[in-house]
């Protein structure tokens, strides 16, 4: 089976790292004589030329035909409703050029459709396995990956002064760059993410680097140049002409470094950042609204309402004023729009999201670390559904400290347990945020988010028996559904890169 070839491969690949340090620790190690004779020296490949036949092997077992099928169960976000999962035991979705263009769920269909499409290869997953979408990531800071996991305990504004900027400030090396965000990348992929909204920092050429990054390694991202033309830190400030043009620069690179790509066929998409309004002046937000308006390609990310020190610092600056207001006053509220958090928005604030379509990014952990107070708990997830607003999910590396999205997934339900104003988030309802929720959130949900005929392939192959749990399934309780409902809720609850077998994006396998 496909599935058990793919797991051999992945034996032999460590297999053979551990070959190769076998191989160094001999080479290394003093010789031994025998009846005064010298044993044969062992003969030990370079390591480079090793480490490069292992990769091509592997590029060559990861690359399907042009039409290609998975057989297996699989579980996706269901449009209808936010929060309605769906569930298929045996199913089939076909692959042409990277894009769904038939899904089977039942027997009779699978024939059906294998005749109409006739395949070149069919995927079988093993019965201990399920396809899931690949995961959307609604709010990363890319120079934040070095020290995610640590620095946790200063409020905000403090926390951007002492840990932020500086570390940001340091990618001005571009080398120390693309290191870091090479990693970073390798690690979204490895955790099922295959859709991130990127920060980057105010340097042009650091920024560049990370999109030919995440090309280079088929991370799909909407990326841009962070602006901020005021209290920023020391040496981590820019002229409002500046943040212009450096924006400018970063979306016409965007733009030419995908030559025969436009509009929502792009990997990556060019955005406008303002960081936030407390680091851009009034002139610095309208400059970047006129440019978003310029072109229906440009997105626009930022962080709105965020904790208790940000929203009186907005208010000192703007009196009267609320962040809802000011963005939308600058044309920077648009449906290609994702604000980050959102905790204290008013209700009528709420409302104006969902009349310009503007999208939330939902960062429970970070949230829980700076953002809460008394009487605020979480971000209101199911008002704000029902108001019509776009929520997705966030990790917020590194105010939030893990880069997986289901750590996010987890932290909103415990998150909604404390909120006593809010009715409870499931797992169904994260992972429904995490996929479907978040291509929305993102204006991609007619590219991506689930297995719709029509869409992307960007799905996560998930091995239930590979993780850091158990699955029991001759203890499931009598009143699940069924071994797929199990399973599925063990890996959201439990689930973690162990358990991510392989990664689609565009159709191709990522990882």
């Amino acid at each position: 089976p496909a599935s058990a070839f793919a797991r051999r491969d992945q034996h032999s690949w460590c297999g053979a790292k551990n070959c190769q340090r076998s191989y160094a620790t001999a080479a290394a190690a003093p010789s031994r004589t025998a009846s005064s004779q010298q044993l044969p020296k062992l003969q030990t490949p370079p390591a480079e030329a090793l480490m490069a036949a292992l990769e091509e092997k592997l590029a060559a077992l990861s690359t399907h035909p042009p039409k290609f099928a998975v057989r297996g169960r699989f579980v996706h976000a269901n449009a209808r409703r936010a929060g309605l999962i769906e569930f298929v035991e045996d199913g089939l979705i076909v692959v042409e050029d990277g894009a769904i263009i038939a899904v089977a769920k039942d027997a009779d269909q699978i024939k059906a459709v294998l005749a109409e499409h006739r395949p070149q290869d069919v995927v079988e997953l093993a019965e201990t396995e399920f396809l899931a979408p690949g995961m959307v990531d609604c709010h990363v800071h890319a120079p934040q990956y070095a020290y995610s996991g640590t620095a946790t305990d200063k409020p905000l504004m403090e926390w951007l002064q002492h840990y932020t900027f500086p570390a940001e400030k340091r990618c001005v090396d571009v080398d120390y760059a693309k290191t870091l965000y090479s990693a970073l990348v390798d690690r979204l992929l490895m955790q099922g993410t295959t859709c991130v909204a990127l920060y980057a920092t105010i340097h042009v050429p650091a920024t560049n680097a990370l999109v030919d990054i995440c090309l280079e390694k088929g991370l799909r991202a909407v990326v841009g140049k962070v602006c901020m033309d005021r209290h920023g830190g020391d040496g981590y400030e820019e002229t409002t002409a500046e943040a212009l043009a450096g924006t400018r620069a970063c979306l016409d690179y965007i733009r030419k470094a995908q030559p025969g790509a436009s509009g929502l066929s792009r990997l990556v998409q060019p955005c406008v950042i303002p960081r936030f309004i407390p680091t851009c002046t009034p002139e610095l937000l309208a400059g970047l609204g006129d440019i978003a308006r310029e072109s229906d390609d440009v997105w626009v990310q930022s962080h709105a309402s965020e904790a208790p020190d940000q929203v009186k610092f907005v208010d000192t600056l703007h009196p009267g004023k609320r962040c809802t207001e000011i963005f939308e006053s600058h044309g920077l509220l648009t449906d290609k729009c994702v604000m980050a958090h959102c905790v204290y928005l008013e209700d009528g604030e709420l409302d104006t999201f969902a009349r310009k379509g503007a999208g939330v990014a939902c960062c429970p952990l970070s949230n829980a670390i700076f953002s809460l107070s008394p009487g605020w708990h979480a971000f209101p997830f199911h008002k704000a559904h029902a108001k019509g607003v776009r929520v997705g999910m966030g990790t917020d590396i590194a105010g939030g400290y893990a880069a997986s999205i289901l750590v996010a997934c987890r932290h909103a339900a415990v998150a909604s347990k404390h909120d006593m104003g809010e009715k409870d988030v499931d797992y169904k309802d994260a992972f429904w945020a995490a996929t479907l929720g978040g291509a929305r959130a993102l204006g991609l949900d007619t590219v991506l988010g689930n297995f719709e005929v029509g869409k992307q392939f960007d799905a996560v192959r998930i091995n239930c028996e590979a993780g850091n749990y158990d699955t029991f399934p001759s203890a499931i309780h009598p009143c699940c559904p069924s071994r797929l409902e199990h399973d599925f809720e063990k890996f959201v609850n439990l689930g973690d890169d162990r358990n991510i077998a392989s990664v689609y994006v565009q159709g191709k396998r990522r990882r």
